[in-house]
């Protein structure tokens, strides 16, 4: 008779228990979103974790292993050296001892995801070169295998890992504050790039070791980076031009680019990339409609699943609508995901629909994400648009037509009885943003249809009507129209200090959490 394993010490079932208290990877767009986690709440996942490794050695190493996979910041990190200024200007001490960094190195293993594009402490400049010093050429965090960071030379080239497969560069708060600062990190990160996928070129080797001479050693030490899969570059500082693509194509593993282009005056032709260029799966890209039209002609499109095309060009609404038959024209009939974001329209005689806008992208049946984001279109979104899209793409789960600045001119709000529409043709929706919903008219809540749809997220930038609203029926209408709606989980006393635009719907968020809070007690 063999004795049976208790299946608490099965290390597997350790493994999956602590991964679902694991804090998530959180989008730097995101993060106020009331349907992800809270720092509150991310700092309460993590002290269970803590908690949990403290029980005993069954359970030690696998919460550890949760605990420190994805950290917001380097900080916690760095504190285990020793190190002062814990609250201002960390230091790292040049004498570590031997037990000191064994200890550092087995918890910085542990780590898969960093995000150290805002440290909680400022970091002074002599804790990187100290590190530099004593990795010798091996990397910071070897199981690394997503990295969000600021282009920062030195901090930037001993967070890099072989082991990468997702980067992301973001721009420093000082750069949205006056944009021609730093225009040193741009040139940096296009020779960073160039680097990682063509180290034998001594041009690019001596061009690192001029921005970074006490750390370009390690960087050739740390050899070709074979795992990279996705680079963003779109929320940083850099725009990209023909040699970096270049070096790009080369590396067969990327399957993801996300960057602002600038190809200057090189002819459209299928032999820019002289080795051909990786297949991508998802490609998002900003510049005029011209380089983006000779890139998407220059690579292979065939395996592409998502586009976002953000044009710098100004012209009419004519020239936009060729535009967008053009990249129809290029990208293939299973597209799943669809952005467009025009620049600001130049003066048209025209004046035609979101739905003649983009007629050549109806053809695209397999859509499951459509978003429009306009800076001025004159004309709102209306419900025969609605219709038409609903008709061509019967599987979205996400549709979204806002303008970024303005409210439409020429304003068509859709009613209350065009969303239910809406929803009922597309069921599996999950997120829907408009610029406009007309309540003026509400309908009695029990003569809206019970609904039974996915929608966590609705997005309205501009209410008609709103402010003479009951906003209980209102809470009442959507309670049936959108019974997955997210709502606040807790509310606190800020909230009503609060003073915006969305004053109205933040209140039907709070009526509705009510509502369910008391039927959930009903229950």
């Amino acid at each position: 008779m063999t004795t049976a394993v208790p299946a608490i010490l099965q290390q597997d079932i350790l493994r999956e228990i602590f991964s679902h208290l694991t804090p998530a990877w959180v989008e730097a767009s995101v993060t106020d979103h009331p349907i992800f986690w809270g720092p509150s709440e991310r700092q309460y996942l993590r002290s269970t974790l803590a908690a949990s490794a403290l029980v005993c050695r069954v359970f030690s190493e696998k919460a550890l292993d949760a605990l420190w996979r994805v950290l917001d910041d380097i900080v916690p990190l760095l504190r285990l050296l020793p190190c002062s200024g814990l609250h201002y200007n960390l230091r790292v001490h040049r004498d570590i001892s031997d037990v000191a960094w064994s200890r550092f190195q087995g918890y910085a293993r542990r780590v898969r995801e960093l995000n150290s594009s805002e440290p909680s402490v400022p970091i002074h400049p002599s804790a990187w070169q100290i590190l530099v010093q004593r990795l010798g050429g091996m990397p910071l965090l070897p199981m690394l295998r997503r990295l969000q960071a600021l282009p920062q030379a030195l901090p930037c080239v001993l967070l890099l890992s072989p082991t990468l497969e997702q980067l992301e560069f973001r721009a420093s708060p000082e750069y949205y504050e006056d944009k021609s600062v730093f225009p040193e990190n741009e040139v940096f990160v296009n020779k960073l790039l160039r680097y990682l996928c063509l180290p034998c070129i001594f041009a690019i080797r001596r061009g690192i070791h001029t921005a970074v001479p006490e750390a370009s050693g390690h960087l050739q030490a740390l050899g070709r980076f074979e795992s990279l899969q996705n680079i963003d570059l779109l929320s940083s500082p850099v725009c990209v031009g023909n040699e970096t693509l270049q070096a790009l194509s080369s590396l067969s593993s990327l399957r993801g680019l996300r960057a602002h282009v600038s190809l200057g005056t090189i002819s459209t032709s299928t032999s820019m990339f002289s080795n051909g260029f990786p297949p991508l799966v998802s490609l998002s890209l900003r510049g005029t409609s011209e380089h983006l039209l000779k890139l998407l002609q220059a690579i292979p499109l065939q395996k592409l699943v998502e586009i976002d095309l953000d044009s710098e060009t100004f012209e009419t609404v004519e020239e936009y609508m060729c535009f967008v038959a053009s990249v129809r024209s290029l990208v293939p009939a299973g597209l799943k995901s669809l952005t467009l974001a025009p620049e600001i329209f130049n003066d048209s005689a025209a004046m035609p629909s979101l739905a003649d806008i983009l007629q050549p992208m109806l053809s695209l049946r397999e859509l499951r994400k459509v978003s429009c984001k306009f800076w001025d279109y004159p004309k709102d979104v209306s419900r025969d648009d609605l219709h038409v899209f609903a008709n061509a793409w019967p599987k979205l789960n996400l549709f979204w037509a806002i303008c970024t600045e303005t409210i439409p001119n020429d304003v068509q709000p859709i009613t209350v009885a065009d969303l239910a529409d809406f929803l009922q043709r597309c069921p599996y929706l999950e997120s829907v943003g408009l610029a406009t919903l007309d309540v003026t008219y509400l309908p009695s809540p029990d003569s809206v249809p019970r609904l039974d749809n996915g929608v966590r997220e609705l997005e309205i930038q501009f209410f008609v009507g709103v402010a003479e609203v009951d906003l209980l029926a209102f809470a009442l209408v959507i309670d049936r129209l959108l019974p997955c709606l997210s709502v606040p989980n807790s509310v606190t006393p800020e909230i009503w200090k609060k003073k915006s635009k969305r004053e109205h719907w933040d209140k039907v968020r709070l009526l509705l959490a009510s509502l369910r809070a008391a039927r959930r007690i009903g229950n």
